[in-house]
């Protein structure tokens, strides 16, 4: 007879994690959804504002490019349509890291506070207020410019205020439960461990960001980087969503006292 004792458990034979193509699978769906359904919303109410009428089909190519790339450095519709885009796109991490049963959500994605809370975002925002400062030392050095799309969004926007919750929590939060929290959890415990988990992560987060220079994708991947230790070394996906927070809140403060 087996003994019952050293016997695993079928909680511990199951995988706690979807796998890398699962991961990999999951996190598509849920960015792909997100950017058309982000897309969708900035493009219909645009047009529905700008009272724009297609009906006649005398709209060229040309002009149609010009419209979207006016929308596309429009800070009101971008804020618009980035905080049910992000809401959506939570509500599908939670819905497919929900999916690998047993595991609680609250594991998967480490939605917990880490040890001495304070004392950890001190620590980290700390040292995101430090990459802040050095980056905009190397700016300054090499004489850089605030990149286009930044202040093209921020001067075009009436409502400050919603922008400011677009990019400083919505963005933040959505970003981090899917990269720092969903993609990072779960390709770590797959086959390519914690450091291509880290690369692969950062990687992705900085080309999602094609709509700055090359500066700041390069910073974007380093600071995906420290996002990804603050989270494995606090167990917690908080800590890197505060620091992305301050980040994005602070560029946008930075921007506001420049105008």
């Amino acid at each position: 007879m087996t003994d019952p004792v050293n016997t695993p458990s079928q909680t511990n034979l199951t995988p706690q994690h979807w796998g890398f193509w699962g991961t990999i699978g999951f996190g598509f769906i849920v960015f792909t959804i997100f950017g058309i359904l982000q897309s969708v919303i900035l493009i219909g109410y645009g047009i529905y504002r700008e009272g724009m009428d297609f009906s006649s089909g005398t709209l060229d190519d040309s002009e149609f490019k010009t419209i979207i790339e006016k929308f596309a450095y429009d800070g009101d519709l971008i804020s618009i349509a980035e905080i049910p885009s992000a809401i959506v796109g939570v509500g599908l991490i939670i819905l497919f890291a929900s999916m690998k049963r047993p595991f609680p959500i609250k594991d998967y994605l480490q939605l917990r506070l880490p040890e001495s809370p304070i004392k950890a975002l001190l620590k980290w925002i700390g040292i995101m207020l430090l990459v802040f400062i050095a980056m905009e030392g190397v700016n300054i050095f090499l004489e850089r410019e605030d990149p286009e799309f930044m202040t093209k969004v921020y001067s075009s926007a009436d409502n400050k205020l919603m922008l400011w919750i677009a990019v400083g929590v919505a963005a933040p939060f959505f970003e981090e439960l899917l990269f720092r929290g969903f993609l990072l959890e779960g390709l770590r415990n797959s086959r390519i461990g914690v450091v291509g988990a880290i690369l692969l992560t950062s990687s992705s987060w900085a080309i999602i960001h094609m709509q700055y220079g090359w500066f700041e994708i390069i910073s974007i991947f380093f600071i995906g980087i420290i996002l990804a230790i603050a989270q494995l070394k606090t167990k917690s996906l908080y800590i890197p969503i505060a620091m992305h927070m301050f980040m994005n809140l602070t560029a946008s403060f930075m921007m506001e006292i420049s105008s």
